[in-house]
């Protein structure tokens, strides 16, 4: 049988989840902002349309927005982690097999499916909308480099309604589209690539499709010769339906405002370290080594820029936050210096093992902290916090423009009036 594979990709995802809270801001710009309102991570069509550029930062384009009338808004990643959760739901009732690929992208396979797709993958298309606000599009080809690049399509162009089968083009057609793709936009080829591609005068998708694989694998590596193949229609990148095991949790921040006292960077630093050990909790590990790590701003003029960072290793895993929350300010009271004025910081957790692993259950020096880390996470926990992360909040990030929390926090629940 064939293979079919959908990409599902919600448009301008920052955005739409703005709008699907506060109807108006259909029809007019909208810019999401990073951390501490730096720099644009997302656009609306309409604002792409007013030349904003993603990773423009935000002060140098306050003119534009101020004359056009462009609605800024805060990150607010609470939010947007729990529409993607509430959109992911919903495509998995699609097919029994699914890749989230990213925040806002899911692949679907398809190739048991024995009906028409593109009217399934309307009714998909319809249902997300209808049920969480979110406009998405689909595309649909034989490989995952095909379904990317009929999703572009779909995107792109209003008369195929946001579900494209570029597996229905004829092949001159085909080969025509192909022309049109810059090599920066075949899912794949990164930077690097795409400036080595076009030294060679390689600057489209049939050109890439035309090469020699024995001359792509020597530029690029066996990668790009899969990239080549899935172009062609032969399936080489198989949807992943397990999650990937994580290597690693990093739990970091750049600070509202530059951290000078001790507590002040404790108590940051330490409010990361639960973000971190909550995520050990949901994915059921634990840690056999932590690193934490301060910075000041590399482009400040006042002060020399320095990056402390301190590791400690466990014998044993540790996952609890009654056991990795003190180790924190131990580590930060041997690089803290009190000379500097510290613009980022955050923790590492490294060496991660399935959470009731056990390596040296009777280690005298680890003992304490194993028996401490095995204790039961339970939700009541929640609501007791560390001494350490009480204090003056000088470290959370700007957010003035921030939107509720809408889905995840009671007290900013929508109020319809």
């Amino acid at each position: 049988m064939t293979n079919k594979f959908a990409l599902i990709d919600c448009n301008n995802f920052y955005a739409s989840c703005e709008r699907a809270f506060n109807p108006k801001l259909e029809g007019v710009p909208v810019v999401v902002l990073s951390n501490n309102d730096g720099c644009i991570i997302a656009r609306s069509n309409e604002a792409k349309a007013l030349g904003i550029a993603m990773g423009e930062p935000y002060f140098k384009i306050r003119e534009l927005v101020r004359a056009n009338s462009v609605i800024v808004c805060s990150s607010n990643y609470a939010l947007y982690g729990d529409m993607s959760n509430r959109v992911m739901r919903i495509i998995r009732r699609y097919s029994p097999e699914q890749e989230v690929y990213s925040i806002d992208e899911s692949f679907l396979g398809l190739s048991q499916m024995p009906f028409d797709l593109i009217p399934y993958m309307h009714s998909l298309k319809d249902q997300v909308k209808n049920w969480t606000g979110i406009p998405v599009c689909v595309g649909i080809g034989r490989t995952k480099v095909l379904a990317k690049l009929a999703n572009k399509i779909a995107k792109k162009y209003a008369k195929f309604n946001g579900v494209f089968d570029i597996d229905q083009l004829p092949k001159a057609r085909f080969n025509n589209l192909l022309k049109t793709i810059d090599m920066g936009d075949v899912w794949g080829i990164g930077g690097k690539s795409k400036h080595k591609l076009n030294q060679l005068g390689i600057d489209n998708a049939l050109a890439f499709c035309q090469m020699d694989k024995s001359l792509i694998q020597n530029m690029l590596g066996v990668s790009a010769v899969r990239i080549q193949k899935e172009l062609f229609g032969h399936s080489c990148l198989a949807l992943e339906l397990l999650r990937p095991a994580k290597k690693q949790i990093v739990s970091s921040r750049s600070f509202g405002h530059p951290l000078v006292s001790f507590d002040e960077v404790n108590q940051a630093l330490t409010c990361l370290a639960r973000k971190a050990v909550n995520k050990l909790v949901v994915d059921n590990l634990g840690c056999l080594s932590m690193s934490v790590f301060i910075r000041t701003n590399p482009f400040s003029k006042k002060q020399a820029y320095v990056n402390f960072s301190k590791s400690t290793t466990f014998v044993n895993p540790l996952h609890s936050d009654r056991a990795l929350l003190p180790i924190v300010s131990q580590l930060l009271r041997q690089i803290y210096q009190a000379q500097y004025q510290f613009y980022k910081g955050g923790i590492v957790l490294t060496q991660l093992v399935p959470r009731d692993a056990q390596y040296d259950l009777f280690g005298a020096k680890d003992r304490a902290a194993l028996i401490v880390g095995k204790a039961s996470h339970k939700p009541l926990l929640n609501s007791v916090i560390s001494a350490n992360e009480i204090g003056n909040d000088r470290w959370l990030p700007n957010a003035e423009r921030r939107s509720p929390r809408y889905t995840t926090q009671w007290q900013e629940l929508l109020v319809i009036e």
